[in-house]
């Protein structure tokens, strides 16, 4: 009996351990060129059906329940855009390209540079307001897609404690975009007006430049929020040492 219980309880350890992937194979801490190379693997390898052991979800699509995007009065683009039940596509052919930190210490500053060469949001959408003294409004189906657009990631790590081993809690986090171009679409304008619909949408692309310059940082606090979420959820699983070799 004593043989039985000794032989469940090593293939119980044997399976923890196997929990975490040596494909890739962990990098050495601040190793920016092996980090680059193993996050590119997940994202070309691992973004379209997620991946249990790194406990990464679904990234193309990834579902984003609601994303808002909101200007005070005092912008030419004085608008309240809220998506609801949308999807992000495009995660899959991002590129990184450079990684900053991921030392030994936790407590660092860490950033990540990639660039997407299509970000696209698609789905319903409501909006009200001003764009550069045009009035807006509408409720239906939109799609918001940045091209070519380099991002810049960074965040401060906090180490925590969980079931005896410490792990990495995100803070700070800050993300920039710079996009080449930005193409909107926004269906059922001013109530279904199509000939108003499509002069506004004509007109959100022949200013998009300076339109995003306005609602950059709206845009940017929602989108760092997506990437919060997807870096948290990794790091909460496996303790920051699984990720690397000595």
């Amino acid at each position: 009996m004593s043989r039985i219980i000794f032989i469940v309880v090593f293939c119980t350890v044997l399976a923890v351990q196997a929990e975490f992937p040596d494909d890739p194979k962990p990098c050495k801490y601040g190793d920016s060129g092996c980090i680059v190379k193993m996050i590119n693997y997940l994202i070309r390898e691992k973004a379209m059906q997620g991946d249990h052991e790194f406990n990464l979800v679904k990234l193309d699509p990834l579902p984003v329940a609601k994303m808002n995007i909101k200007q005070g009065a005092e912008s030419p683009v004085n608008i309240d855009l809220t998506f609801k039940d949308n999807q992000l596509l495009g995660i899959s052919k991002m590129k990184f390209r450079k990684i900053k930190g991921f030392g030994k210490d936790i407590a660092g500053g860490h950033e990540i540079l990639f660039n997407a060469g299509k970000l696209s949001l698609v789905g319903p959408y409501n909006i009200k307001g001003k764009v550069l003294i045009l009035p807006i409004s509408g409720t239906g189906k939109s799609n918001m897609t940045l091209v070519n657009c380099d991002i810049a990631l960074s965040f401060t790590g906090k180490p925590f404690e969980k079931n005896g081993e410490t792990h990495m809690e995100i803070a700070n986090l800050r993300l920039t975009t710079k996009p080449e171009r930005l193409y909107y679409h926004f269906s059922n304008l001013y109530n279904g007006d199509k000939a108003l619909g499509d002069n506004m949408n004509a007109f959100l692309n022949d200013n998009w430049e300076a339109i995003f310059l306005e609602v950059r940082q709206s845009m940017e606090l929602a989108f760092a929020e997506i990437f919060r979420t997807i870096i948290t959820s990794v790091f909460s699983k496996n303790p920051y040492a699984k990720f690397f070799e000595e």
